[in-house]
């Protein structure tokens, strides 16, 4: 379950965690390597977006690994041109393996959970500034919630 307070990136109480990009992108080159896949572009979360971003390109298949920047949360997407907000979610069992053998204090978020509609027992998980920008942004699922672009 990744839902819980922090995740959308704003909070009203005290200073949100930081899952560096320092540690992302180590992360992200420890299990590249081993699966095969080069390192392309790396991105550290700005203003928006509220995540790091690996670009893995693979012999077969390119993906993006994304790193949220609150939390040591991974999710994988197809691979996105530079000045997109749109992202497509999916799964990359492969890659998630190898980050869980190497690191496993990191939540991978699968495409399951990610495509999950936000149900009222998540929004009970967020602190009150989280509901403001939820209301005021609308998004339809977990994905939208945890990785996106809000200022």
């Amino acid at each position: 379950m990744i839902v819980r307070t922090g995740i959308t990136s704003f909070y009203g109480r005290n200073k949100l965690p930081e899952f560096p990009f320092a540690a992302f992108k180590s992360m992200a080159y420890a299990c590249a390597i081993p699966c095969g896949y080069s390192i392309t572009r790396l991105l550290e979360r700005g203003v928006t977006p509220n995540f790091h971003t690996a670009k893995l390109e693979g012999p077969e298949r390119s993906v993006d690994l994304l790193g949220h920047s609150t939390f040591p949360i991974f999710a994988f997407a197809e691979p996105r041109e530079e000045y997109s907000c749109e992202l497509t979610f999916r799964d990359a069992p492969t890659i998630a393996s190898v980050l869980i053998q190497l690191f496993p204090h990191v939540t991978i978020a699968t495409l399951e959970e990610l495509s999950r509609p936000i149900a009222k027992t998540d929004l009970d998980q967020l602190d009150r500034a989280e509901i403001g920008q939820v209301k005021y942004w609308k998004p339809h699922n977990i994905g939208e919630l945890a990785f996106n672009w809000w200022d």
